[in-house]
């Protein structure tokens, strides 16, 4: 029989001296702010509670309405953003409105046409390259400060960093987030080409699952910038981040259901959440403590809005977020 292998045990100051020098590693590399928050996405997470992928969680008579969300942050994030919104819509019915995660928007859209999930919140681009015909409608759209539905993607990087403008990308490193969303294909596609830049000027391009994940890596220093959602971007900026450029006004993330399975849950679905008013002071403390990227209420949209709305020949996004 092989004997055991014996591992010397720390004596008690040794362990502290261990745990004192990975402190000064994290502090040394000035994020550690920065890494607690986003300490998620370096592990893989359990699912969380009432979001498994779109199984119930129930076990009463409850009637449980699905709300679909594409994964492009950690399940944690995903969980910390979106759930206020379902909160709220139990708050004010008498079903339970539950998340259900998909890793793609292929996925997402999938589970919609199944009827898996009774409503889903897809991005702009998917629901550009939806057919005319599809039975898939964008019914409400989100609103930023200003009331409208403007919304952009932002070229991040570090404070300190010698990067101006899209022009100074020349042989750098650049982290994005998915190839199949708008975020991860405007600067190739429109933002290199207004700076007079090409894919092949840069040193490096990459791509990654999470948008936390390029803040991530922008600001660890192992790419020169990255591309997230400006609303991510604005609130890391106390943070050690930087804005060097916007994308063109895209529309927010819609709220989209299938119309053949609409039925009077979905419609109580749109009527809650077309309800809130970011005038009314009771509204407005609601929303301040949700993703500001729902904190400002919602309008109906219908499909007619989507169409032909990025000219530029982007890829649909048929198999990540």
């Amino acid at each position: 029989m092989t004997p055991k292998q014996k591992y010397p045990r720390l004596t008690p100051l040794a362990a502290v001296f261990l745990a004192l020098l990975v402190l000064v590693v994290l502090v040394a590399g000035g994020n550690w702010a920065v890494y607690m928050d986003l300490l998620d996405i370096r592990r893989v997470s359990a699912p969380l509670p009432a979001m498994e992928a779109g199984r119930d969680a129930t076990t009463d008579s409850t009637t449980v309405v699905r709300v679909g969300v594409v994964s492009r942050f950690a399940p944690s994030i995903i969980y910390r953003l979106y759930q206020p919104i379902m909160d709220y819509c139990n708050a004010h019915s008498a079903r339970r409105h539950q998340l259900s995660l998909s890793q793609s928007y292929s996925d997402a859209a999938q589970r919609l046409r199944t009827g898996e999930d009774q409503a889903s919140f897809l991005g702009a681009l998917m629901c550009s390259r939806l057919p005319r015909d599809s039975e898939l409608e964008p019914t409400l759209i989100p609103l930023n400060k200003s009331g409208s539905t403007a919304f952009h993607v932002a070229l991040i990087v570090k404070d300190n960093s010698p990067i101006g403008s899209l022009a100074d990308l020349t042989h750098r490193r650049v982290a994005l987030p998915s190839r199949k969303s708008f975020s991860g294909m405007w600067l190739q596609r429109a933002g290199l080409a207004s700076a007079g830049l090409t894919v092949a000027d840069l040193d490096t391009l990459q791509h990654f699952k999470h948008h936390e994940t390029v803040v991530w890596q922008v600001l660890r220093g192992n790419f020169d910038a990255g591309v997230v959602k400006e609303s991510l971007a604005r609130r890391y900026r106390t943070r050690g981040l930087r804005v060097v450029a916007l994308s063109p006004a895209i529309p927010g993330p819609p709220l989209v259901i299938n119309r053949r399975f609409r039925d009077e849950a979905t419609d109580e679905l749109v009527r809650l959440l077309l309800a809130l008013d970011p005038t009314d002071p009771a509204d407005r403390r609601l929303m301040a403590t949700w993703t500001q990227e729902f904190a400002y209420g919602f309008r109906a949209v219908d499909r007619a809005e989507f169409l032909d709305l990025f000219q530029d020949p982007l890829p649909a996004p048929e198999e990540e977020p």
